[in-house]
């Protein structure tokens, strides 16, 4: 398990916050609760230090079938090659992204967007984006038809999609 990966809970993860059918250890309970999908492994053991788990316990909550790898970790290649240029190319295509799905949402969906749009303010980088778009996509087949939506969804997968080096 490498510190950089990202773990969320799966449906019986989330299950088992609400029913609290598997009687897991407090440690284990707590540890389950703090993965959301958005922090990063070492992240997530920094903040349950006080409870004294380590990645052992990520292992067990994901053996258990209550998490999931939802990210890898970058590998040292990439982490290397990804240096400067990437990152300006990225921040680039992520303020074209949101500018472009800022307007796609006040223009097809108006004040039906508007958690949309809220949601799209605290996007601080493409992945952020990405994890956005399905639910920017479900909206607009919705409300204007999968043979309009499509090509917008698409367009916008372009842009968003993280590129290899």
């Amino acid at each position: 398990m490498h510190p950089g990966e990202i773990y969320a809970k799966t449906e019986d993860g989330i299950r088992e916050v609400k029913e609290r059918k598997l009687s897991l250890p407090i440690a284990l309970r707590s540890l389950l609760i703090m993965i959301d999908g958005k922090l990063t492994v070492a992240s997530v053991l920094e903040r349950a230090r006080a409870l004294r788990v380590d990645e052992e316990a990520i292992a067990a909550l994901e053996r258990a079938g209550l998490i999931a790898k939802r990210f890898s970790a970058p590998s040292v290649a990439e982490t290397e090659v990804a240096a400067a240029p990437r990152s300006e190319d990225e921040a680039q295509r992520f303020v074209a992204a949101q500018r472009r799905l800022s307007d796609l949402i006040s223009a097809h969906l108006g004040l039906r967007g508007y958690l949309l749009i809220m949601r799209l303010e605290r996007a601080s980088n493409l992945r952020d984006l990405h994890d956005l778009l399905p639910d920017v996509a479900k909206a607009l087949v919705k409300r204007i038809g999968v043979e309009a939506a499509t090509p917008i969804v698409a367009d916008l997968e372009q842009l968003i999609v993280i590129r290899p080096v």
